[in-house]
């Protein structure tokens, strides 16, 4: 194996590891998300397209998790702090 091929399958693993940190990190806070704050079907819609989305397309599922942290996630926050 090729020193290229094996930097090529490094930088895949840490991309891949860090779209999967940030699904974790949107799963987690949506579902500690009280009702008032985010209703079940949004809740659901967030959960369910951020794993789908990362289970079948890889980075596309870490795109909608790093929507919902940027937007609902962040009005959210506005008030608590």
């Amino acid at each position: 194996m090729t020193t290229a091929a094996v930097g090529a399958n490094l930088a895949t693993f840490v991309v891949y590891g860090a779209s999967l940190a940030v699904v974790l990190w949107c799963v987690v806070d949506a579902t500690r998300r009280p009702p008032d704050e985010l209703p079940r079907g949004k809740k659901t819609a967030w959960v369910v397209g951020a794993l789908v989305g990362w289970l079948f397309f890889g980075i596309v599922g870490a795109a909608i998790a790093a929507v919902y942290l940027v937007g609902p996630r962040k009005k959210m926050n506005a008030g608590r702090w």
